[in-house]
C-alpha cells in the first residue's frame, strides 16, 4: 500500500515538474519574441542603424496602441455579453505572429511603413491574447507560481541576449518559431489540465448562462477591483525610463545596441537579485523591495547620463532602459497576484495589465521623441529631462513612504459578487498580504497541487446536488464552500483559476436561488 501510494505521488510529481517547465519555457517563448521582434538589432539594417529611422520603431509604437485597443474592446464588448475564446483562435494567433516577423522584416528594408504599421497592429492583437493566456496558467495553483513569472522573463532574457548574436538568417528563423513553439507548449499543458478539470477550455454551449466560458474568461468583469494604485506606482516609474531613453535614441534607434542589449542584462541582474534570496526560505525579496532595487537602478543611470553626458549613455542609458523592461515584470506580478485573490477574469486583468504597461511605453517614447524634435539631445537637454526624471522618482518614493503604503498585498478585498444585474452579493473574502515574491504562504492558501488537501467526501452531498441538478464539478466546490473555504482556497485544492471557481459559485448560487454564502450554508442545514 505504502509503495503504491509513493509511485503515485512520485509519478504526479513528474507530472507536476513537466508542466511547471512547459510553462516556464512556453512564456519565455513568447516574452523573447517579444524583446527579439521590435527590439532587437537583428531586423535593423546595419546601413541605417546610426540614428536615422528604419520605420521599426513605428511598427513598435503601432503594437503597443494595438494592445491598448484591445484591453478597450475587451472590456467594452464583456459589457453587452460573455465573451468567449475558441481554442482555434490561439493558434491564428500564434500563426499569424510568426508570419508578421517575415513579412516586417521585408518591409523594413523595403521601407514600406504602411505594411510595418500593419504588422505593429496585427502583432498587439495577437500578442495581447497570448499573453492573458499564460496570464492565466500562472494565476492558477499555489504562491509558488509567482517566483517563475520572474523565471520566465529570465529565461527570455538569456534568449533574447543568445538570437541577438546568431547570423540573420538563423536568427529570423527562431523568431519565427517562437510563438509556434509557445502555443504549442501552452496547448500541450492547457489539455493536460482539461483532462482533469474540463474547465481549461470552454464548453461547446458556452454563450448559455449555465456553462463554462473556459479559465480565459471565467471571473468576475469588473476593473475597478484591479490594484490601480499599486499599478500606478510602477508605470509612472517606467514612464520615466522610457521616456529618458527615447530622448537618447532620437527619431531612429540609435544606441540600439547599447541600450537593448545592455538594458536586456541589466534586467537579467534584477531577476537574479528577486530570485536569489528565494533559496534562503522566508527572507524572500517583496515586491515592494524588488521596485526600490529597480528605481536604484533608474537613479544611477540617471546620474551617470548627467555627469558624464554623452559618455556616460552607453551604461547609464541601458541601467535606465533595463529597469523600465524590468518594472513590466513587476506590474506582470502585480496583475497576477490580483487575478488570483479576487477571481479576476484572466482576459480582463491581464489585458489591461499589458494594456497600461504598452500605454505607458507608448506615452513615453512618443513624449521622447517630441522632445528631441524641439530641443535636441545635446548635454543641457539631457541634464534636464535626467534631473526632471530624478526629482520625480524622489518625490514617488518620499509619497509612498509618508502614506505608509506598500506595493505587497496589493489587492483589494475580494467580494464573492454574481454577475450584474442579478442583485447578488456574496461575503467578503479575507484579503491574502503574502507579496508574489515571499517564499511565506498567507493564511487563505492551501498546500500545493503536490500536496492536495482532502476532497469533501461527495457521497453526503450527492442528494442534496442532485434535488438541485448541480454538476459533478458544483458539486464539488460546494463540498468546499458549506466547509467555510475560501475562493483561493478552493481554486488551490482544485488546481484551476479563482475566476473559475467564482463561475461555478455564481452558478451554485443561482440554482440554489441564495444571494449569500450564509443563505447556502442556511438552506444545506435545513436540508440535511
Amino acid at each position: 500500500m505504502r509503495r503504491s501510494r509513493s509511485a503515485r505521488g512520485s509519478e504526479q510529481a513528474r507530472v507536476e515538474a513537466r508542466s511547471l517547465i512547459k510553462t516556464v519555457a512556453g512564456s519565455s517563448f513568447l516574452w523573447a519574441w517579444g524583446f527579439l521582434c521590435y527590439l532587437s538589432p537583428a531586423l535593423i539594417p546595419q546601413p541605417n542603424a546610426g540614428g536615422q529611422s528604419v520605420g521599426l520603431e513605428y511598427g513598435f509604437f503601432a503594437s503597443q496602441g494595438a494592445v491598448v485597443l484591445f484591453a478597450f474592446v475587451v472590456a467594452l464588448r464583456a459589457r453587452r455579453r460573455r465573451i468567449v475564446v475558441r481554442t482555434p483562435v490561439f493558434l491564428a494567433a500564434a500563426v499569424v505572429s510568426s508570419l508578421t516577423v517575415v513579412v516586417l522584416a521585408q518591409a523594413v528594408r523595403a521601407s514600406a511603413l504602411p505594411a510595418v504599421l500593419a504588422c505593429g497592429v496585427v502583432d498587439g492583437f495577437c500578442v495581447a491574447l497570448l499573453g492573458a493566456a499564460w496570464g492565466a496558467r500562472y494565476s492558477l495553483g499555489s504562491r509558488g507560481m509567482r517566483p517563475l513569472v520572474v523565471v520566465s522573463f529570465l529565461v527570455a532574457y538569456v534568449l533574447y541576449l543568445l538570437v541577438a548574436h546568431v547570423p540573420e538568417p538563423w536568427s529570423m528563423a527562431v523568431a519565427c518559431a517562437l510563438p509556434l513553439a509557445s502555443w504549442a507548449l501552452w496547448m500541450s499543458d492547457a489539455s493536460a489540465r482539461h483532462e482533469l478539470s474540463a474547465d481549461v477550455f470552454p464548453d461547446r454551449d458556452a454563450n448559455e448562462a449555465a456553462s463554462m466560458p473556459g479559465e480565459l474568461s471565467a471571473g468576475l468583469w469588473e476593473a475597478r477591483v484591479l490594484p490601480w494604485r499599486a499599478v500606478g506606482v510602477l508605470v509612472a516609474a517606467a514612464f520615466v525610463g522610457n521616456l529618458v531613453a527615447s530622448v537618447v535614441m532620437g527619431r531612429g534607434y540609435a544606441s540600439v545596441d547599447s541600450l537593448f542589449f545592455g538594458g536586456v542584462v541589466v534586467c537579467a541582474c534584477i531577476a537574479t537579485m528577486s530570485l536569489v534570496p528565494l533559496t534562503a526560505g522566508r527572507n524572500a525579496l517583496s515586491v515592494e523591495g524588488v521596485y526600490r532595487i529597480t528605481l536604484t537602478f533608474t537613479a544611477v543611470g540617471l546620474v551617470a547620463i548627467m555627469v558624464f553626458g554623452t559618455a556616460g549613455i552607453p551604461v547609464g542609458g541601458a541601467l535606465v532602459q533595463g529597469s523600465a523592461f524590468f518594472l513590466q515584470v513587476l506590474v506582470f506580478l502585480v496583475i497576477t497576484q490580483s487575478t488570483q485573490e479576487e477571481g479576476l477574469s484572466p482576459l480582463l486583468s491581464f489585458s489591461v495589465g499589458q494594456a497600461l504597461i504598452a500605454g505607458v511605453v507608448f506615452a513615453g517614447n512618443v513624449l521622447g521623441k517630441q522632445v528631441f524634435a524641439l530641443f535636441g539631445s545635446d548635454a543641457f537637454v539631457l541634464d534636464v529631462v535626467c534631473g526632471c526624471g530624478l526629482l520625480a522618482l524622489f518625490f514617488m518614493l518620499v509619497s509612498r513612504a509618508s502614506a505608509g503604503g506598500g506595493i505587497e498585498g496589493a489587492g483589494t478585498v475580494a467580494e464573492e459578487e454574481g454577475e450584474s444585474g442579478e442583485g447578488r452579493e456574496m461575503e467578503k473574502e479575507g484579503k491574502l498580504r503574502a507579496s508574489p515574491l515571499r517564499g511565506g504562504r498567507g493564511p487563505s492558501s492551501s498546500p500545493s497541487p503536490s500536496r492536495p488537501c482532502p476532497e469533501p467526501e461527495q457521497v453526503e452531498f450527492a442528494p442534496f446536488a442532485a434535488r438541485y441538478a448541480l454538476t459533478p464539478r458544483e458539486t464539488e466546490v460546494l463540498g468546499y464552500l458549506v466547509r467555510g473555504r475560501t475562493l483561493p482556497y478552493i481554486a488551490d485544492a482544485l488546481f484551476v483559476t479563482t475566476g473559475t471557481v467564482k463561475t461555478h459559485t455564481v452558478h451554485i448560487y443561482r440554482k440554489l436561488q441564495v444571494n449569500s454564502r450564509q443563505e447556502l450554508l442556511d438552506l444545506f442545514e435545513a436540508s440535511a
